[in-house]
């Protein structure tokens, strides 16, 4: 079990880049694929962004601009039919990754630079 557990770490440090990028289509596919609201899915990989950003130490700021991306989808969204169900949900996701980079700044505190 411990050496699982050192193998699973060591591909998490290792493809650091390959996770989030995977975290990241997992976001924009439920967005665009998933045709119907699901909270357990909108939550788990919320959770899984957490977990991996706080295992990364990213920062806020990092989180911040993951937002750019449902900000982008839902203005197309909204440019394309005003009613549509891909903005709603991209609306959801800026608002859970915004309120999350606000928690993320206030109780971490990771971006107060010293002068």
């Amino acid at each position: 079990m411990k050496k699982l557990v050192q193998r699973v770490l060591f591909f998490l440090k290792e493809y650091k880049h390959g996770v989030v990028t995977v975290l990241l289509m997992a976001v924009i596919a439920d967005i665009l694929f998933i045709r119907y609201a699901s909270d357990p899915i909108t939550f788990s990989i919320l959770g899984l962004i957490v977990v991996m950003f706080k295992f990364y130490q990213f920062t806020s700021k990092n989180i911040f601009s993951l937002g750019i991306i449902p900000l982008v989808i839902m203005s197309f969204g909204f440019l394309l039919d005003p009613a549509s169900f891909v903005a709603d949900k991209a609306s959801v996701w800026l608002f859970l990754l915004i309120g999350i980079g606000i928690v993320q700044e206030l109780f971490l505190g990771r971006n107060h630079e010293t002068a």
